[in-house]
């Protein structure tokens, strides 16, 4: 309730911009500036960041993404936020996702008011795991000034596993684990859009999604891919979704490789800068916990626990001894992301 940065600074000015990426598609983002700056009457040189939300159809005008914006903005840094048409409009995950990054990344590059050896990448939940995939990618990864990451996936198979069977697992323990709805919803969606039948998509659809009754389907009639899905769907042990997974087309495996930041996890040249809650039901916390363990010893690698947040909002209710301890690293983290990108 106390701003105290809109007492000592001008209000951000917020700008759409479009940049190219891939092969020649047309990204858009929304652009914070702060102090006003236009980069058009010499401003001075700021540190950026690209800042990537994933799947979050509350949209552009979240009140969340921006108070984050702007106050990145007040601190005295330009933020770029792209936007994946894809993954603002549906549960779905988006394939040019880290292109689209990557295309922001160089945007911000060559803009006025950027000085362009102070530009890192900075993601939530799914969007954190796009942005360690564009901070591996060849084109920029040796000029990212850091990656934060919070609350990402680091196998999304593992991560699909874990959704499949409620449960989570680390260290040889598996235990139980609830899923959100909506982080169950993009696994659904994942899993049935890939079938290569139309009325077995249909079908798998009306029950898992719109509330259809089971009885619709007799899983004897499915094909064998659709089989294996409606399995995954209805609830399995995590060595049995395991199993099935094995057991999944070659291609949409492969496809689940390209979407993890685990099959090049070493790429990642930059600092990298960790979070995640410790209850999180959206992503389970062992995904950055294994993440960070296979980063560990190859430069400079910052991970902190909370229990401050529900998922990705710091509003859990704890006694004010744990909300001083969990406040102080929060502190100590931001501290850490804003002395990289300084």
């Amino acid at each position: 309730p106390m701003r105290f940065q809109e007492w000592l600074s001008r209000d951000p000015v917020r700008q759409e911009v479009r940049f190219s990426f891939g092969s020649g598609k047309e990204g858009v983002g929304d652009l914070y500036l702060p102090d006003g700056s236009d980069g058009d009457n010499g401003d001075a040189s700021y540190p950026a960041v690209v800042l990537f939300f994933g799947v979050i159809p509350a949209g552009r005008d979240d009140p969340r993404i921006l108070d984050l914006s702007n106050a990145l903005a007040r601190s005295g840094m330009d933020v770029l936020i792209p936007w994946s048409d894809v993954m603002t409009t549906s549960r779905r995950m988006d394939f040019e996702g880290a292109d689209l990054l990557v295309g922001a990344f160089a945007f911000l590059e060559s803009h006025p008011t950027v000085d362009a050896s102070r530009i890192g990448i900075s993601g939530f939940c799914v969007g954190a795991s796009y942005a360690a995939l564009a901070a591996q990618d060849a084109r920029i990864r040796d000029k990212v000034a850091y990656a934060n990451l919070f609350g990402g996936y680091y196998d999304i198979r593992d991560l699909m596993v874990s959704v499949a069977s409620n449960t989570r697992s680390y260290g040889g323990t598996v235990e139980p684990w609830q899923p959100r709805d909506d982080t169950r919803e993009v696994f659904t969606v994942h899993l049935i859009e890939d079938l290569p039948d139309a009325d077995e998509r249909d079908l798998l659809a009306r029950v898992f999604m719109d509330g259809g009754s089971a009885d619709e389907i007799d899983p004897a009639a499915l094909s064998q891919q659709a089989g294996l899905v409606h399995r995954l769907l209805s609830g399995v042990s995590r060595d049995e979704a395991n199993a099935l997974f094995d057991l999944l087309p070659v291609e949409f495996l492969e496809d689940l490789a390209r979407l993890s930041p685990n099959t090049l996890i070493g790429d990642l040249k930059a600092p990298v800068l960790i979070m995640h809650d410790r209850e999180d039901t959206a992503i389970p916390l062992p995904e950055s916990r294994r993440m960070a363990e296979a980063l560990a010893g190859r430069g400079e690698v910052y991970y902190t626990e909370f229990s401050l947040f529900q998922h990705l909002d710091p509003t859990a209710q704890l006694p004010l001894p744990s909300m001083v301890k969990e406040l102080w690293k929060f502190y100590l983290h931001m501290y850490n992301v804003m002395r990289l990108g300084a």
